[in-house]
């Protein structure tokens, strides 16, 4: 595949045509534009392990809309399969050495990465969150493992991929994320069946979280043997005690309410635009969504977002986002057994996708992620499963 197949007039205007079809479509010209790949960290990664063409390629798009003159700068996302995904973390477990260079490799697909070339267009083509950038084409070639989104280019935007720059982040701006996110986790809440189940068929689960003792295990040797300024012996065992009790918390967690969550919520992923005076709040890369309890996107989030001088708080961006989704749904009127089932899932988050985070920071350093990983060591603390 070359990216001349697919930066052109005809295949941009055949995939906006097909995403509205109501509409009368003719694109004139397209210009490319300078685009950073770097905020993707999965497509950054991977693009050094494949031949295949992938990235952000930038677009400023002329074209008519029923016979009207219209010009848009969009973003062509060109996705891996996520196969491509599964092989670059395992080469990065390999690097790692060790337990974990064994242990990664008998549940490389089980992690959630396998189906990540299929769900945020599941996600665009079904559910349509009202909080996305626009959506201008989506294409799939399952043959050829092609998959195209065609979106809105988010440069006249506040606050964008501001994961090294927590501190920008007003009141407001967390409170307009967190009234979104309940507004989408109330959509979605016991909704399963609104998309194909097979894509996510590694949704965590009881049997799941189980099957993957040994992972989760290994992930945190690597993580307290490479950096024990973060993983300290009293952290290590915090660890270790939450990872034995998983069979345990999670067959509470198997019997609540689970809504499709974002699953990489936080300032990486999102900005906010401005409409009639008012910031909205966009968030994209949905392509690590998944199934788990409200609590999980409001624990990842409060973990980017909150730094060492406002983890006070942590309790009442809690708290807010948990008044906004019990108006919505009527449930989670109970703020103990909310903050409760916040703490499990909090110890998933940091379990699961922290103890992958740490994994690739021992190959390719991410510089925000101490400050993540002590926030979430401070969101657990004074917190039991008891």
């Amino acid at each position: 595949m070359k990216t001349t197949d697919y930066l052109n007039t005809t295949f941009v205007q055949q995939i906006m045509q097909d995403q509205f079809p109501d509409q009368t479509i003719a694109v004139q010209d397209i210009t490319l534009l300078d685009v950073d790949n770097s905020a993707s960290i999965l497509v950054a990664l991977t693009a050094t392990q494949t031949e295949s063409t992938i990235g952000h390629f930038g677009l400023e798009v002329n074209y008519t809309l029923n016979g009207l003159p219209q010009s848009k700068r969009m973003v062509m996302k060109i996705k891996p399969h996520g196969q491509e995904i599964v092989n670059m973390l395992n080469m990065l477990s390999q690097l790692c050495g060790g337990e974990l260079n064994s242990v990664y490799e008998q549940f490389k697909h089980l992690t959630g990465f396998y189906y990540t070339h299929l769900k945020e267009q599941e996600i665009y083509k079904k559910l349509h969150p009202l909080f996305t950038p626009v959506i201008y084409g989506l294409y799939t070639n399952e043959q050829e493992n092609i998959y195209i989104i065609l979106m809105e280019y988010l440069d006249d935007v506040d606050l964008l991929n501001t994961v090294m720059a927590p501190e920008k982040w007003s009141d407001q701006h967390i409170k307009s994320a967190l009234k979104q996110m309940a507004a989408w986790h109330s959509k979605m809440l016991n909704k399963v069946e609104n998309v194909d189940l097979e894509i996510w068929k590694d949704a965590p689960s009881l049997q799941q979280m189980t099957d993957l003792l040994p992972l989760w295990n290994a992930l945190l040797n690597n993580a307290a043997d490479k950096f024990p300024e973060l993983y300290d012996p009293l952290r290590v065992k915090t660890m270790r005690n939450a990872i034995q009790e998983i069979p345990n918390y999670w067959q509470q967690l198997e019997k609540l309410p689970k809504t499709l969550v974002h699953n990489d919520f936080n300032p990486r992923n999102s900005c906010f635009k401005t409409q009639n005076g008012e910031i909205e709040f966009c968030l994209y890369d949905w392509e690590l969504a998944t199934f788990h309890i409200p609590q999980y996107d409001l624990a990842e989030f409060l973990c980017f977002i909150l730094d060492k001088d406002r983890y006070d708080q942590r309790y009442a961006y809690t708290e807010y986002y948990r008044e906004e989704l019990a108006r919505l749904t009527g449930k989670y009127n109970s703020a103990p057994s909310f903050h409760q089932e916040l703490y499990m899932a909090t110890l998933d988050f940091g379990i699961h996708r922290v103890g992958l985070y740490m994994m690739g920071h021992s190959v390719s350093p991410y510089p925000f992620l101490p400050r993540v990983v002590n926030s979430f060591f401070d969101a657990i603390s004074g917190h039991s499963l008891n």
